[in-house]
Parts: structure tokens; C-alpha cells; sequence
């Protein structure tokens, strides 16, 4: 029995909006565990009208796009530079729709990988680039026989990392060496503690503040505190900030008036059901996630960075200090301190 031809391991861009990352994010493990290399970018800020070097970089890098194609991608000018270069460029474009978004046309007739079911559409997809040998029991086969035929095709890359504006020595070899393709470095999301802890310690916020090197004006007036890489975007109505320096989305403002410990819970609970700027997964940020925005210089009159509505000068955590009191984060003296649960201060809620 003929055996299946061998594919050269596929090199993967994924291109997607920067709100369906936690599925990217799964999606992007899977495929590393496989065996493809993987190339996706998690930094995701971006200025001028044209491609970053970087996303360039990758492109040449890849010899597969692809497309996690939604409401929010299809919406994003980024991610239409990134699939119509790739056409441009001769890539394999993978599409898979995440819902009922209508695929480009230049797109409509490209067979695609199903991804309203994500787990079914994950097996699809591992199977389709030979990635797996069962599961995909769905796969369109002509959608396979069309990857199978371009991955064939695919000669190894010479790119072993993005290529440099400097000359390169000649091997000595009769041959150039061709070394394994290895994507671009991808900025790190910094990893900031998202569960609350009760009861929490001064001693270890006081250690907390020093692993992070977070700026506070009384307990570490050392600290270098995080560069941020703050976007300003609006969703169905609400002002928002996305950090994609820490992967977080902040409330651009926060509630109107002081409010007891308690009752910030409740204004949580109503953003939620009010599904503020598209979202269900509100929560109070954990004293780590708040203190990450002190600036270590103050901006006016708040150690905070002026992309922030400066209403909300002091805001909860979800940590407790005792049973009776909570830590809080001040942005006015560029401090945190923990203050009695009836005591009334700002909610700004995140999410991760």
C-alpha cells in the first residue's frame, strides 16, 4: 500500500482579532503540540497605515495563514491586511468561521474549516494538515486534498528567523546550509494573578510589589513599574482600554460614585447582565492586576496613565485583607492600602 506522501511540517500564521484570543490561544497550543510551528501575534498594537515588520517578517516566514474569521475580524482593517497579503504572497488561507460572519468574497469560493463547533473544528483542522491521525470523522475531503496538495508543494524554509537588513557571510560549503524555519520571536504577555486571595498579607503585597517591580510611592519607590501598551477602543457603546502588554481589558471609566465593598460586587453582576461592550466576564481586579497600573511618575494629578477617565481615583480589588477589611489601590498618592468593607470607593472592572 502506497504510504501517504510526507508533508514538510506546516508553518502556521494565525490571523484573527484581538477578541477571539482566548480561542487562539487554544488553538495555538494544539498546533504546537503537533508538531506545526506556530507564528502569532500576541502583541497586537500596531500604528501607521502599514504592516509592522514583524507581521511582514512572518509572512514570509509561513507558508499558511490562518484565518480565525469572526464579527470582530471581520471588522478589523489589521487583520484584511494580513489575509490579503498573504494571498498576495502566494500563502495557503485556511478561513474558519467562528459563527455566521459571511467570508469575503475573494474568499467565498475557498474551502474553509468550520469552527462554529470549536472542538469538532479543531479535530477538522489537526486532520486536515495531517497533524492527527484520527478525529476530523467531519472533514470535507476536498478541503484536505486542497491542503495536502499546496503543503506538498512547500519547500522547507531558509528562514531561520525574520530576515535581517544586513549582509550574511557565505557559508563555505558548496551547498548553503538550509537551517530548520523557526517563527519570529513573539512579544510575552505578562502574567499577572487573576484569583483573589483572602486573606491577603502586608507582607506579601510588600513581597508582591517587589517580584513585579510595581511603583508604590510608600513600599517600593524603586519600582520600574509595567510599559504598557494601551489601546482605547469602544464596544457596543462602552470605552475601553485593552492592555496587550498584560492581556487585559479595562473599563475606560468606572462607576460614578464611591461605593461600600458589597455593592461593587453588585455593580460587577450589572455590567454583566447588561453584557457592557459585549461582554459577560466582569470582575474586580485583584490588587496584582490594579497595581499594574500605577505609573512610577504622576500624569497630572494621578500616577495613572491619561488613556484612563481620572473620575475614579481609588478603586476595590476582589483581595481581601481580613475579614473585615479589602485592599484598595489609590491612584492620587500612587499607593495601595486596604480600608474597611464599609468604607466608599471607585469599581473599574476588568477582564482577562
Amino acid at each position: 500500500m502506497a504510504q501517504p506522501q510526507k508533508l514538510e511540517p506546516p508553518r502556521i500564521f494565525i490571523s484573527h482579532a484581538w477578541e477571539d484570543k482566548a480561542l487562539v490561544r487554544q488553538i495555538e497550543k494544539a498546533l504546537a503540540e503537533a508538531g506545526a510551528e506556530v507564528w502569532v501575534d500576541h502583541a497586537g498594537i500596531r500604528g501607521g497605515d502599514n504592516l509592522p515588520e514583524r507581521i511582514s517578517d512572518a509572512l514570509d516566514w509561513c507558508n499558511t495563514l490562518l484565518l480565525i474569521w469572526s464579527k470582530a475580524a471581520a471588522g478589523s482593517r489589521w487583520v484584511k491586511l494580513e489575509w490579503t497579503n498573504a494571498i498576495a504572497l502566494d500563502k495557503l488561507v485556511i478561513p474558519c468561521p467562528l459563527e455566521k460572519t459571511v467570508l469575503p468574497s475573494i474568499l467565498a469560493n475557498t474551502a474553509y474549516i468550520d469552527f462554529s463547533n470549536r472542538d469538532r473544528g479543531l479535530r477538522d483542522l489537526l486532520r486536515a494538515l495531517r497533524l492527527a491521525q484520527t478525529g476530523g470523522e467531519n472533514l470535507d475531503l476536498e478541503l484536505a486534498g486542497v491542503i495536502h496538495a499546496r503543503l506538498s508543494q512547500t519547500a522547507p524554509s531558509s528562514l531561520s528567523k525574520p530576515p535581517q537588513n544586513e549582509p550574511k557571510a557565505t557559508p563555505p560549503q558548496s551547498k548553503p546550509l538550509v537551517a530548520k524555519p523557526t517563527p519570529p520571536v513573539r512579544p510575552t504577555i505578562i502574567q499577572l494573578r487573576h484569583t483573589p486571595v483572602n486573606p491577603l498579607s502586608v507582607d506579601a503585597v510588600q513581597q508582591m510589589l517587589r517580584d513585579k517591580d510595581f511603583f508604590d510611592d510608600y513600599k517600593n519607590k524603586s519600582g520600574k513599574g509595567i510599559q504598557h501598551q494601551y489601546e482605547s477602543v469602544e464596544r457596543h457603546g462602552a470605552k475601553l482600554v485593552l492592555d496587550h502588554a498584560t492581556g487585559l481589558t479595562w473599563q475606560q471609566g468606572g462607576s460614578e460614585n464611591y461605593v461600600p465593598f458589597n455593592a461593587a460586587a453588585s455593580h460587577i453582576q450589572q455590567l454583566n447582565a447588561e453584557n457592557y461592550g459585549g461582554y459577560k466576564d466582569w470582575r474586580l481586579p485583584t490588587l496584582e492586576e490594579a497595581m499594574s497600573l500605577i505609573e512610577p511618575k504622576k500624569h497630572g494629578k494621578l500616577y495613572l496613565d491619561p488613556v484612563f477617565d481620572r473620575t475614579q481615583r481609588w478603586i476595590w480589588t476582589a483581595d481581601l485583607k481580613s475579614a473585615g477589611r479589602a485592599w484598595y489601590v489609590a491612584f492620587d498618592t500612587g499607593s495601595c492600602a486596604h480600608g474597611d468593607l464599609d468604607f466608599g470607593y471607585d469599581v473599574r472592572a476588568v477582564r482577562s
